[in-house]
């Protein structure tokens, strides 16, 4: 067996790490669904808004004819009773204008009251919807704080692992640190395969005896018959010296 070949099992469990890594690390959220949740709370918090100010303007408008029209009874009330309107029908007629505006008036009374009082539940509305928002603002301010937290601890573990790696491959032969590599492009990420109860642990190819003979005493790289990965017979590897 070549004698790279427990390294490079070594370097395949590292690149496989690093790849789980890599995968945490482009996975992590960084909060954009807790931003969504602000963006649909700000909608919904300028929408009640709108609806108070536009209701707002329209009470002060109300409220602004209310002053006009006490104006305008309170000038036919002193022509009513100042004297100088002796005609009956004139009084009638003015008399029947005062009650058409106090009806008036009446139902404006009524409208405004309902508006203010719509008004109140709308800043009710608002401030809860502002509660809200705040929560929720919050809530990703905190997450802001872990999500990065977390991104820096994998960049530094993918750092550590990485330099590892390249520490790793520098005592490899170049020769077989290629073909390896070539391998992993090719078979998704797994070069080695290890040699399990004489057969190949990837594709499960039970080993001729020959390839196994070929293991023992040959110090070449040895390929799968079936997948093409290089085999890594573990029991024939001798334990390092600590």
């Amino acid at each position: 067996m070549h004698p790279a070949m427990r390294s490079l099992y070594e370097l395949q469990q590292l690149d496989l790490y690093l790849e789980v890594l890599r995968q945490t690390l482009n996975k992590l959220d960084p909060g954009d669904h807790i931003k969504a949740e602000i963006q649909r709370q700000r909608a919904v918090l300028e929408q009640i808004k709108s609806e108070y100010d536009a209701l707002h303007a329209e009470a002060v408008d109300q409220e602004l004819q209310l002053r006009m029209i006490d104006e305008k009874l309170h000038e036919a009330e002193q022509e009513l009773y100042s004297g100088r309107i002796t005609n009956p029908k004139e009084l009638a007629a003015l008399q029947k204008d005062i009650l058409l505006i106090k009806q008036r008036r009446s139902e404006m009374d009524v409208r405004v009251l309902e508006m203010w009082e719509k008004m109140e539940t709308l800043r009710q509305r608002i401030n809860e919807s502002e509660l809200r928002m705040n929560e929720i603002e919050q809530r990703y301010e905190a997450y802001q704080v872990e999500y990065h937290q977390r991104k820096a601890a994998l960049e530094t573990e993918i750092q550590f692992h990485e330099q590892q790696r390249e520490e790793l491959a520098r005592q490899i032969d170049p020769e077989a640190l290629q073909r390896y590599e070539l391998l992993r492009q090719r078979l998704g990420g797994i070069a080695v395969a290890l040699v399990v109860n004489k057969a190949c642990d990837c594709c499960h190819t039970v080993l001729t005896p020959y390839l196994l003979k070929q293991l023992e005493h040959e110090t070449e790289l040895i390929t799968c018959e079936n997948c093409a990965r290089l085999l890594y017979w573990k029991e024939l590897d001798p334990p390092r010296n600590e």
